[in-house]
């Protein structure tokens, strides 16, 4: 029988098929390698960890694996002189579990567990892989080896925790005692384990499809292509927001309604929906010139088309900073001074481990001047990221203010579906226009591609594990993402310039 481990349970309350075949089916492993995206996750995560097992003074970890950790999990138990066990080992009816901490509850011979969270909130309700769930799978684990559990816990980052100096990790946590939420659902929740048992031991493929096809395709499981063959690479899921609408799914689904030219005429769809689809029947654009041209009217020369990459580290690296704050450690401008003219390029990006705020403030201030208009693709991100530089930089916290009072979101255009292109494909990232609207311009041949590798590549460079070589290829790499992101905003606006 394969045990059955926290992670795979909380997979399974996902997409149980999908959790079958990355247990039974190894040929499919290339599908379920990890980004560099979620192996940066797992590293902070165990960094996270670290840090809060300073909470827990004298704890000892169980440092043996497999059934050996089992037994030495039991002697640590049984040693009076040891109050709280980090890894804490069990295995009982097929389920497997490591408690993050293990810790003598007042109850004689109980045992409180601690689930320590990278997150800076606590996960309840229907999110995926919520923490009250896996919370209350350890209990239930830890009951049908006999042990008494007493209170239940989740100790997860403080938002509100701002660095000052060494780091206060009594600060930086806050722990929350969750044991009436875990008891609510403990019912239920020991009958989804038995069928989570009897479903992934199964020695055959489970001979149906996985349920991901009832969702949009950003909650589709890795092996939904496998599962579902009928169902193409661009279809009815990638629909604009129809992951929200479960009743037009089900009944495309219902229907056999897989791509969208097969999408009934008079079917009832939102505006941006309607526009998407049309699109692609039509095999052409549509294109609201006027409100574009309205749009473009608007802005104000001279142009600065500017993108920030940020760095946001769980474990505050800084002063001043908490946790997840973004870090800016580079960013691109091209200034157009005048319709006719050429975009003069600067940039920045911080050459060591240390905080850039003031650096980057005082670039932005010199370059950035009152007059003019800041394009940004996706105001929310460039603005915040200005607010926590103003918060602090008070001094140049009114300069932020006046930049974030600058910025138009050069993406509203394509989000509010003034431009639909069948090519987008729903889509109103800059990687998903850029390549329609000017097919010259492209990110496949970049060493980096992608913000989240960016963050992970500057954090390594600075770091000491790179040569003097590497360095300088990274740093190279990271300057000719970034500055590929504004030109990238500076060739699309051009586009739009001249629609007719």
């Amino acid at each position: 029988m394969l045990p059955i481990s926290k992670s795979t349970f909380l997979q399974f309350q996902i997409c149980p098929k999908d959790t079958w075949l990355r247990l039974h089916k190894p040929e499919l492993v290339e599908q379920f390698v990890l980004t560099e995206f979620e192996k940066h996750l797992f590293e902070q995560g165990n960094e996270v960890e670290a840090y809060a097992r300073q909470l827990f003074p004298g704890a000892v970890a169980v440092k043996a694996t497999g059934d050996e950790a089992i037994g030495e999990t039991r002697r640590l138990m049984a040693d009076s002189a040891v109050q709280a066990i980090f890894q804490a080992t069990f295995l009982a009816d097929g389920f497997f579990i490591k408690c993050d901490v293990l810790k003598r509850g007042t109850a004689p011979g109980s045992w409180d567990v601690y689930e320590i969270k990278g997150t800076n909130s606590k996960k309840e309700g229907n999110e995926d892989r919520d923490h009250i769930s896996d919370l209350a799978f350890q209990k239930q684990v830890l009951t049908l080896a006999g042990i008494p559990v007493g209170r239940c816990y989740i100790a997860h980052l403080n938002k509100e925790y701002v660095r000052c100096g060494a780091l206060d990790v009594f600060d930086l946590f806050t722990t929350s005692d969750s044991t009436e939420q875990v008891d609510a659902i403990a019912a239920d929740l020991m009958e989804e384990m038995l069928v989570a048992r009897e479903y992934i031991n199964r020695e055959s493929e489970p001979n149906v499809g996985c349920e991901c096809h009832l969702n949009g395709r950003s909650k589709h499981c890795r092996s939904f292509a496998y599962s579902h063959p009928e169902i193409p690479e661009y279809s009815v899921h990638d629909i604009v927001r129809i992951g929200q609408s479960k009743k037009k799914i089900e009944y495309f689904m219902d229907e056999h309604i897989y791509v969208l030219d097969d999408v009934p005429d008079g079917f009832k769809l939102g505006d941006a929906q309607q526009l998407q689809v049309n699109a692609h029947k039509r095999k052409k654009p549509i294109i609201d010139q006027n409100a574009i041209a309205e749009i473009l009217s608007a802005y104000q020369y001279p142009l600065y088309f500017f993108d920030y990459e940020t760095f946001a580290p769980a474990i505050p690296a800084f002063d001043g900073y908490g946790p997840y704050k973004r870090i800016p450690f580079q960013f691109s401008l091209h200034i157009l001074h005048e319709p006719d003219g050429e975009p003069e390029h600067v940039e920045y990006l911080h050459p060591d481990r240390s905080d850039p705020t003031r650096a980057v403030a005082e670039l932005l201030e010199r370059h950035i001047k009152p007059d003019g208009t800041v394009i940004v693709w996706y105001a929310p991100f460039e603005r915040g990221v200005n607010k926590e530089i103003g918060e602090r930089l008070t001094s140049s916290a009114a300069d932020m203010e006046r930049i974030n009072g600058q910025i138009q979101d050069l993406r509203d255009i394509f989000s509010k579906q003034h431009y639909v292109h069948p090519d987008f494909r729903g889509g109103t990232s800059i990687k998903d226009v850029l390549p329609v609207l000017v097919p010259e311009l492209s990110y496949d041949n970049l060493a980096i591609k992608e913000g989240a590798t960016a963050s992970e590549r500057w954090w390594a460079m600075t770091g000491d594990g790179m040569s003097d070589a590497e360095r300088e290829a990274t740093a190279e790499a990271l300057r000719t993402y970034c500055k590929l992101d504004s030109c990238a905003m500076y060739a699309i606006w051009r586009v739009l310039q001249d629609i007719e």
